[in-house]
């Protein structure tokens, strides 16, 4: 039996240097938001430490972006390790016992709850749709200042959220407890350092401890090492190099049509985007709305004079070059930031960025941002087409949003048609969209340079709406010609995870497989895996003498009502033991703060090998959704508010994992999966063009530049109708503008109607049952599907299972 892992406990080379790679990512994207009388870095060696993120700090999200490394690194055991002594222990074991009283009575009450369920299978979903929350912790006081012996203090503000439920605008969610905000005030009056910590996987309201002298850093969720790494910047060993991917609003009421997001209207079927294009940093600058922290910002231990040298359009490509000077006294990274203002349009979008190597102090280095003006068109919804419009552009350059400085004003004699297409995903009539009020550009400062766009330098493309095929390796047709029509319907579902068949692979607590029933005609199946932030399986199996394969413990998340009655019959026991243990990876949301695409393209080639190690095909991952507002419950598996942050971010991290043969990423969900709160239902109601434009932008410049393995559709539906049901979201715009050719599944148990999906060219239903297969040969038999579809959908599966390691076809 090919077990997968490995038979010594002991952690191996490749966990050893995974985690180095984890810490040194998760350090290079903490933000450092303010940092009064250089608070940072810690200069005592004793560290009063508090709040519910000490010891509990939180990793990663919950749900699939969750994982099972073999430790995680607390913000206490990552200053202790490096070499500090905490001296609030008491203060820390009594939130340990309030804890521990506090998640005792919430078990209780989830298993009661989920008591009437007779389905163990069944509980957990249920169990885990009842959130725990933590305490505050209590109030710290003078005794616990005097016991500490130090004039510094930490205090670790942590919150924790996952899957199917949106987080609120809400005391001890997006807003402090009063407790929290009590305990800032007493630190800052009591301690002559304070730093605060946000160990959160999304924004907070900063409002009532604004005005402290306190250090603030963003460490967000870290993986298994950001302790470690939280030490390792705290200290100075490692400079600040994170700068924010979202803007931070002062707090929730500056949200854009916030208070009608998810539950908070009491609307759970419509979601209306009224604020249309007008998302994060480009809501704040073109409507004049002033931001806790702007989009791109952080600081660090030294300071950084940009000054640009060189503006040149060539054709249609602006390319600016910036010269970077450390200019103070220690080393550091910096990040350049190009933006553009096209005429008509929000105030300024992300065009390029830059980060510079570790630059000493004194040094200076140049960096080089080059922009295709193509790649900035806006969508014209009336004449279906992408537009360069008549006007003057202006180029700005600088440190974040709010802080550039104007390096060229272009002229446009007359607007550009880029690329014809089609109305795809038209809105209801009823979403009314935002205007902003209009803004004359500023005069020209005499240092920008003036440039003239040459209309003749771009070729209006007319997209190609020709029905796309499946392309068949010799291979893949020669199998195809030996399977019935009947039996290639087989592929078009998952493996079903609670059908287990002889001879299958599968890998334990793997989110799915492909099809399992066609083992007697040749036809392997291979394992995907969830993992936005990890490999997300079982990380100890026993290998029985029988042949069957146990968890050796049972999960914590699954460890609920029946199913802790069953863990005796299927956890445990005599065999071979056999070990995954997985990388805990700091979470997108974080790793896109590092604005470092190198440092993405590692991390992808590291979870690749882990992926080969554990037999593992797909990971299905990165998620790749826009950050529209800060209390999506899921905002921590995805990148940023910006489109091009996004999308650079997913398109390095899928070049690095598939730069390894074998392996391959899934990049979800397609699209407009933004809330958590009825996702599997409601109906995500936006503009062509702001679909167009953000929230279907990241996924373009993903799959044009990394070529995915697989593309996972969304739960929700989009404008009314379910996003794998739209032909024109996944052949027309996915398939026949974009041009990709590789296997499109759903969404773990959708709601779709598989013929709507086939028909959409969605290949495979997830995870497979057997009524998906029965609703095409359904239609099938009343004429609605043809061999022909159920043919092509059969061939990407087939052609995904030929690129695999673990399967020979």
């Amino acid at each position: 039996m090919n077990y997968y892992g490995a038979t010594e406990p002991e952690m191996s080379e490749r966990e050893i240097r995974n985690a180095a790679l984890a810490r040194r990512a998760a350090a290079e994207s903490f933000v450092l938001l303010q940092n009064p009388n250089n608070t940072l870095p810690l200069q005592a060696e004793k560290i009063a430490l508090y709040g519910m993120g000490a010891r509990r700090t939180v990793v990663g999200g919950e749900g699939s972006g969750e994982c099972n490394p073999r430790y995680k690194t607390s913000v206490e055991q990552g200053l202790e390790n490096a070499g500090y002594t905490v001296t609030s222990k008491a203060w820390l074991d009594d939130y340990d016992r309030e804890y521990a009283e506090t998640y005792e009575e919430y078990r209780v009450m989830v298993e009661e709850k989920i008591a009437p369920i007779k389905n163990p299978i069944a509980q957990i979903p249920v169990a885990h749709s009842y959130k725990y929350r933590y305490p505050s912790g209590r109030l710290v006081n003078e005794g616990d200042v005097a016991a500490s012996g130090t004039d510094t203090a930490v205090y670790v503000l942590m919150r924790q959220a996952g899957e199917c439920t949106d987080r609120k605008p809400d005391k001890g969610d997006f807003q402090l407890t009063d407790i929290e905000v009590a305990n800032l005030q007493f630190l800052a009056a009591h301690y002559a350092h304070v730093t605060l910590v946000i160990n959160v996987g999304g924004l907070v309201d900063l409002t009532p401890v604004a005005d402290l002298p306190v250090a603030i850093v963003f460490m967000v969720q870290g993986g298994s090492e950001g302790g470690n790494a939280l030490a390792d910047v705290l200290s100075g060993k490692v400079n600040f190099g994170g700068r924010l991917a979202d803007s931070w609003p002062m707090n929730y009421a500056q949200i854009p049509g916030g208070e009608n997001f998810s539950s908070l209207n009491g609307d759970l079927e419509n979601e209306y985007y009224t604020e249309g294009c007008y998302v994060g940093y480009r809501y704040f600058d073109s409507f004049d709305v002033v931001p806790r922290f702007p989009f791109g910002f952080g600081l660090s231990y030294t300071t950084f004079a940009q000054t640009v040298t060189d503006v040149a359009l060539n054709g249609k490509t602006l390319t600016a070059r910036v010269q970077v000077t450390n200019t103070g006294k220690i080393a550091g990274r910096e990040v350049v930031q190009a933006y553009l203002h096209i005429p008509g349009s929000v105030a300024q979008s992300l065009a390029a960025f830059a980060k510079t190597p570790v630059l000493a102090a004194g040094e200076s280095c140049e960096a080089a941002l080059t922009i295709d003006l193509a790649d900035n068109a806006v969508y014209n919804e009336k004449n279906a087409r992408w537009e360069l419009p008549q006007g003057e552009y202006r180029l700005y350059i600088g440190k974040n949003s709010r802080d550039t400085v104007t390096a060229a004003a272009l002229t446009l004699a007359e607007t550009v048609t880029i690329q014809q297409c089609r109305t795809c995903c038209a809105a209801p009539d009823a979403l009314q969209e935002i205007e902003a009020p209009a803004h004359p550009l500023p005069p020209l400062p005499e240092t920008a340079v003036r440039l003239v766009i040459d209309p003749a330098a771009f070729a209006c493309e007319t997209a190609d709406y020709t029905e796309p095929q499946a392309s068949e390796s010799p291979r893949v047709r020669e199998v195809l010609d030996s399977l019935t029509t009947e039996q290639q319907v087989e592929l078009l579902r998952g493996g079903d995870l609670q059908n287990q068949t002889p001879g299958q692979h599968r890998i334990t607590g793997a989110g799915g497989k492909t099809a399992i029933t066609l083992q007697e005609q040749g036809v392997p199946n291979i394992v995907f895996s969830d993992g936005p932030a990890g490999v997300n399986i079982v990380e100890e199996i026993i290998l029985t003498a029988e042949g069957s394969i146990k968890p050796a413990k049972m999960i914590e998340r699954y460890n609920w009502g029946l199913m802790k009655q069953l863990a005796k019959r299927m956890c445990g026991g005599e065999g071979q033991h056999v070990y995954r243990y997985a990388t805990a990876w700091p979470v997108e949301m974080l790793l896109a703060q590092s604005w470092d695409t190198a440092l993405l393209e590692e991390v992808g080639a590291a979870v690749a090998d882990e992926l080969t190690e554990f037999g593992i095909t797909l990971l299905l991952a990165p998620a790749m959704n826009i950050h529209r507002n800060p209390l999506c419950g899921r905002n921590y598996e995805y990148y940023s508010e910006d489109p091009l942050i996004t999308g650079k971010m997913a398109a390095a991290y899928v070049r690095g994992m598939q730069s390894k043969p074998g392996v391959g990423a899934t990049v979800k969900h397609f699209c407009c999966n933004n809330q958590e709160d009825n996702r599997v239902a409601v109906s995500e109601n936006v503009s062509e063009r702001a679909l167009r434009e953000i929230y279907l932008r990241g996924f373009e410049i993903a799959v044009k530049e990394s070529d995915p393995l697989a593309l996972m559709t969304s739960y929700n539906k989009l404008n009314g109708t379910y996003s794998g049901c739209r032909r024109d979201l996944i052949t027309d715009i996915l398939r026949c503008e974009w041009g990709y050719t590789g296997l499109v599944m759903t969404d773990w148990g959708t709601s779709y109607d598989p013929a709507a999906a086939l028909h959409a060219q969605v290949d495979m239903m997830m995870p497979g049952c057997d009524a998906d297969r029965d609703a095409v040969l359904a239609g099938l038999a009343d004429g609605s599907i043809t061999p022909a579809e159920v043919r092509r959908a059969a061939a990407r599966v087939l052609t995904l299972i030929e690129q695999s390691l673990t399967a020979k076809l």
